[in-house]
């Protein structure tokens, strides 16, 4: 029996792999899929029923197992959307995407020095979280993040890589003469800042 195992994997992944099996068996053939993620597993049997495929679930030590048979109608696999399946609910406040607003080369009051440090770990780790910001964005002293050859400009320039949009405002850039310096993100005017906080779900200041 072809198994497939999605486990460690996050949606629509999960689903993807189990329409991909689902090809490559014949109509009536068995196959299994594995998942070790609740969520995964919901989506998977909600996308796996309404393929037809008559999923059957187990649980063992937090892995599910689900047995599924190809079904007759094939055209229904190869037209499948598994993306459709994988929204996350928003809580009862709606929009749950996020903007980080750096208003300071520094994380908080007291200690310059700590403060630095603060800031450049708060990004380094910002860049492996799995619910990233929409936007960054940097004003006054927070500038200065964005400087070539810092621990800070390669944190966010790993996290425009993973399509957060990074702004940094263009009056506080002339302001403090580094337009030649900034090696990161796209300068900008406080228009769009401004319309980029007012359409953010949550802003999160620093």
């Amino acid at each position: 029996m072809k198994t497939i195992d999605t486990k460690g994997r996050l949606c629509p992944e999960p689903l993807i792999m189990a329409r991909n099996g689902l090809r490559e068996v014949n109509e009536g053939e068995k196959m299994q899929v594995i998942s070790d993620n609740d969520t995964s597993y919901q989506n998977l049997m909600s996308f796996l029923e309404d393929l037809g495929a008559n999923p059957v679930a187990d649980k063992k030590d937090g892995i599910y197992t689900i047995e599924v048979t190809k079904p007759a109608e094939s055209a229904s696999v190869a037209e499948s959307n598994p993306e459709a399946y994988c929204a996350v609910p928003q809580p009862a406040g709606g929009n749950t995407d996020y903007v980080v607003v750096a208003r300071s080369c520094r994380m908080g009051d007291g200690e310059d020095d700590l403060g630095s440090l603060l800031i450049r770990g708060y990004f380094n780790a910002l860049k492996e979280m799995d619910q990233l910001p929409t936007h960054i964005i940097m004003y006054n002293g927070g500038v200065k993040l964005a400087v070539k050859d810092t621990d800070t400009a390669a944190a966010l320039a790993e996290l425009e890589d993973k399509d957060v949009s990074v702004l940094v405002c263009g009056t506080c850039v002339d302001y403090y003469s580094m337009k030649e310096q900034i090696g990161v993100g796209r300068i900008s005017n406080m228009y769009q800042i401004a319309t980029t906080l007012a359409e953010a779900g949550k802003v999160v200041y620093l």
